[in-house]
């Protein structure tokens, strides 16, 4: 259903998009692929007019976390090849097949569940294969990793590992010995697979340099304008814009409250403006009295709490008034870029992006 409200917009700049894939692809070199990270519905900013748009810029490699988010980017091409992050779920195997999906496989148990799946079918599928080298969370442990390097004959028999993987967990800060330390366990463990490719950099390992490339990088906040590293400069183009239009306009007189909890009381008489986005949108409680919008060049505080729906700004210096509601605000811009609004609350551009609801009216900009 169309958004019939139309009093708040997000613009997606698939240009900006496009630009930053190249840009990702200059920085790795000819020898090495860039795939794109979706998952989560392109990070809160639609698969359907994202992948597309990929990849047609060159791309031929998705991440996503979940098989049904896989099925979703295969109705969208045929062509491409397609990982699912969060393992093997053995109910799901036909649908991989069916698919032609690429599981990436974080155990023992799931590589064990593929492989007698292979040969009960006498077919052959694609996997990946994920060592943990410092991130505790998916993966090959230690003791896995070392059990299989030593029985890998025994223990793959069917499966074509199309790749190995491993994923850095501080890659956001550039001096962190861990680095280093997942690096070298990564190359001890891929002289073991020659035969195939080989990844352990997501946005962040992007920026480490060459020896962090290998065969494929795995971006994904970075497609979409977001920091990855810590005091990381614009290195990459603003993809999203979020503007919102007046609904209504009220005076209040001095020592009048606005808002749930009361939070703010008014030192004069002021001039409120309601816009229709809340927390429930994605603009999180935290900005309550702690963010500013922009009109032209003007910047206008927030007061009150963010509630549900709906939030207050301050419009007492301005031409806005109960009879002149026409404009928009920005709230997402090229001014307050989704890493100025994230380091506002003290959180990451990811959960920004992802906590984006769905009532905007989205414009998409090719």
């Amino acid at each position: 259903m169309d958004n019939v409200d139309k009093n708040t917009f997000l613009s997606i700049d698939l240009n900006s998009i496009s630009k930053n894939y190249r840009k990702i692809k200059k920085k790795i070199g000819k020898k090495c692929f860039a795939a794109s990270t979706v998952k989560a519905d392109a990070y809160g900013l639609g698969v359907q007019k994202i992948v597309p748009n990929l990849i047609k810029s060159g791309c031929k490699y998705f991440f996503v976390a979940t098989t049904n988010e896989a099925i979703v980017l295969r109705k969208l091409s045929k062509n491409i090849n397609i990982f699912i992050l969060n393992g093997l779920v053995v109910k799901n195997i036909k649908l991989i097949r069916k698919y032609n999906l690429i599981p990436v496989v974080n155990n023992l148990e799931q590589l064990e569940k593929i492989e007698n799946f292979q040969t009960k079918y006498k077919i052959k599928i694609k996997i990946a294969i994920h060592f943990d080298t410092g991130m505790s969370r998916l993966g090959l442990d230690n003791q896995e990793t070392n059990y299989l390097i030593s029985n890998k004959k025994n223990l793959i028999k069917k499966s074509k590992v199309f790749l190995i993987m491993s994923h850095l967990s501080c890659a956001d800060e550039k001096r962190s010995k861990l680095n280093k330390i997942q690096l070298r366990k990564f190359k001890n463990i891929i002289k073991y697979f020659p035969d195939s490719m080989h990844s352990l950099s997501n946005s962040a390992g992007v920026l480490l340099g060459k020896e962090f490339h290998f065969d494929m990088v795995r971006p994904g906040i970075s497609l979409f304008g977001g920091h990855c590293q810590k005091n990381e400069k614009n290195i990459y183009k603003n993809v999203v814009t979020l503007k919102a239009k007046l609904i209504q306009v009220r005076e209040i007189e001095k020592g009048d409250y606005i808002g749930y909890g009361a939070t703010y009381r008014a030192k004069s008489k002021m001039k409120i403006g309601t816009l229709a986005l809340g927390y429930a949108d994605g603009f999180n409680r935290l900005f309550s009295n702690n963010f500013s919008v922009v009109n032209g060049n003007k910047k206008i505080n927030v007061v009150g709490r963010v509630s549900m729906d709906l939030l207050t700004i301050d419009l007492t210096n301005t031409k806005f008034n109960k009879d002149n509601m026409a404009g928009e605000f920005d709230i997402i811009s090229q001014v307050y870029s989704i890493n100025y609004v994230s380091k506002k609350i003290n959180t990451i551009p990811y959960e920004i992006l992802t906590n984006l609801g769905k009532r905007y009216q989205r414009r998409y900009i090719s």
